[in-house]
């Protein structure tokens, strides 16, 4: 009398291809998913620049001038995170007067990154007369597709 016994399980083999298999797809993929978490934080940085514009334009509206705002925040006239806490924030947000002008003509809200950004962008900036760009590698620009 013969007794076949049932095959239960792997071979040492087979779960060693299966993990060959989950290492390259997760290679493949994790580059993908840093630039994904990278392109939310930027975007999270361009929202914070633009909620802080709204608020000076409101400040400008009921005092007839802008406020600046620093990070750490000094008055709390304005957001200066974005997001929902400070820290929780992708970015510090600051604003001064623009070039050359005061706070009563112009105001600039600059978004600076708190993560390494792999694309060197330094800060994203709008200012109260719409003008909208970012600063790569120290260049400000507001033509390249990183910027908005």
């Amino acid at each position: 009398m013969q007794h076949h016994f049932q095959r239960r399980g792997f071979s040492l083999i087979e779960l060693m291809i299966a993990v060959a298999i989950v290492a390259i797809l997760a290679s493949v993929a994790y580059p993908s998913f840093m630039e994904q978490i990278v392109k939310g934080k930027r975007s999270e940085c361009r929202s914070g620049a633009l909620q802080a514009m709204q608020q000076e334009e409101r400040y400008f509206g009921q005092y007839n001038t802008y406020v600046k705002a620093e990070a750490p925040p000094k008055t709390a006239k304005v957001k200066n995170f974005s997001g929902d806490n400070p820290g929780g924030s992708a970015c510090h947000i600051t604003a001064d007067a623009c070039a050359n002008l005061t706070l009563e003509q112009c105001v600039e809200v600059r978004s600076s990154p708190k993560f390494t950004d792999p694309k060197k962008v330094n800060y994203f900036y709008v200012d109260s007369n719409g003008v909208r760009g970012c600063s790569i590698n120290g260049t400000r620009t507001t033509t390249d597709k990183l910027c908005w």
